[in-house]
């Protein structure tokens, strides 16, 4: 499962030598926000640095004029809610299953959602029954979520801080809500994100516009220098998702507004937001050897969002080691979906056609599918890497040069020599 950002806020604060927030550029102010929102007061992993540096971010961003507030409210809402929900899940429903939430509050929050007092305990319940529970009680929370984050100020967005009530937001305040979440996602993707892949299709779409002069930004215009944009690769991926995958995140606003909670649009909305939490704490189970409970945080994914790309790798991911088979079929779909990382996907098809003993298909699917792979940049993250006959789950920095790994020690075993010699050319080209 890939890293899912491109940026370590502890290196930018770093490689800042002044202390003085207005000598830091937009985007390490941008990141600063968006990389202690991801890592969480709450979970105790915060210093006094951090807090400094965040709350002087915040006031900087908001003197030249990016609401700091706003861009957390609703260009991070997803990252706010999804962080929320997870905890509540980890704390209140299966409290066994996830772990490292100590400093969430979860009576105060269960107390403000009226959650349920009975605990779902996930060594005694079948995955099934513990994917259709988790849906049942998380789905209609989203709502008034929303609410929550409506209001909140941005320290208790931050830290999750449980509010006394939570109003009921009305269909019409849901609807002004989500119009906002555009332009300020946009500034959100334009200063902290890398890569034009990891961008939403509206973001590419409005900073296209606004390179044409069509579009102007919604932050005052001398901002937009301070990070370099490349016309052309923007153009690309923009024709790369017209041509070959299907274009969910322009439905996105649209969609929110559809609410009740119970609604199927609704639910693969909590679980599109959920995605980034789910992946850390399957990582943890894996790393117990839980492959059966990682996965099945996937699978109540997938039960509210059938046509997450994402949600269908992880899965897939996690069944590796215990069951290739359906591994296998998982990770087909997440390609056919759009999946963003073509190396990773690869890569674990390979894993599991060893597995089954098909080696001359993982060649041919290595060997097919270099180019693409090739030309993606490195990408980190958690990946198995065959130990003998076993899968060992093991953090990378180059998945590029995983695939070609796994390939040569793939034709080293079952492969003709003009195999072994086409993938040792392929590596020793990688790292020249």
């Amino acid at each position: 499962m890939p890293d899912r950002w491109p940026f370590d806020a502890q290196e930018i604060y770093l490689s800042d030598r002044s202390k003085e927030m207005g000598g830091w550029r937009t985007v390490s102010l941008v990141v600063a926000l968006r990389e202690t929102l991801k890592d969480g007061w709450f979970r105790g992993t915060a210093t006094t640095e951090m807090a400094e540096i965040f709350d002087g971010a915040a006031r900087e961003l908001t003197r030249r004029g990016l609401d700091a507030v706003a861009l957390v409210r609703h260009g991070l809402y997803e990252e706010v809610a999804g962080a929320l929900i997870a905890s509540i899940a980890a704390t209140r429903l299966a409290p066994e299953m996830l772990e490292g939430f100590e400093g969430f509050d979860h009576e105060s929050w269960a107390e403000v959602l009226r959650l349920p007092n009975r605990i779902l305990a996930v060594e005694t319940k079948s995955l099934g029954e513990v994917v259709d529970a988790f849906g049942r009680v998380i789905v209609p929370l989203f709502p008034q979520v929303i609410s929550w984050i409506s209001t909140a100020s941005l320290r208790d967005m931050v830290e999750l801080r449980a509010p006394k009530t939570i109003r009921e937001i009305s269909d019409d305040e849901m609807g002004q809500f989500f119009e906002l979440h555009t332009p300020y996602r946009w500034m959100i993707d334009y200063f902290s994100m890398t890569f034009y892949r990891e961008w939403k299709t509206e973001s590419l779409h409005l900073t296209h516009r606004w390179l044409k002069g069509l579009e102007g930004p919604p932050c005052p215009p001398e901002l937009m220098d301070d990070r370099r944009t490349d016309p052309g690769t923007l153009a690309l991926e923009i024709a790369d998702r017209v041509t070959s995958r299907e274009d969910r995140e322009s439905r996105k606003a649209l969609l929110l507004k559809t609410l009740p909670p119970h609604n199927k649009k609704a639910a693969a909305l909590v679980m599109g937001s959920l995605t980034g939490e789910m992946t850390r704490h399957a990582v943890t189970l894996l790393q117990q050897g839980r492959a059966q409970e990682a996965a099945a945080l996937f699978e109540f994914g997938v039960r509210g969002a059938p046509d997450n790309a994402e949600l269908h790798n992880n899965w897939g991911f996690c069944l590796i080691p215990v069951d290739p088979h359906r591994a296998l079929k998982l990770l087909i779909r997440a390609q056919n979906l759009g999946y963003f990382c073509d190396p990773l996907n690869i890569y674990n098809q390979m894993c599991c056609l060893v597995s089954l003993g098909r080696h001359q298909a993982a060649l041919s699917l290595a060997a097919n599918s270099w180019d693409s792979v090739r030309a993606c940049p490195p990408e980190c993250g958690n990946i198995w890497r065959l130990d003998g006959s076993s899968w060992t789950l093991e953090y990378t920095k180059n998945l590029c040069r995983d695939v070609a790994g796994l390939a040569a020690s793939v034709a080293a075993r079952h492969g003709g020599q003009d195999q072994v010699k086409a993938w040792s050319e392929r590596i020793a080209a990688l790292e020249g």
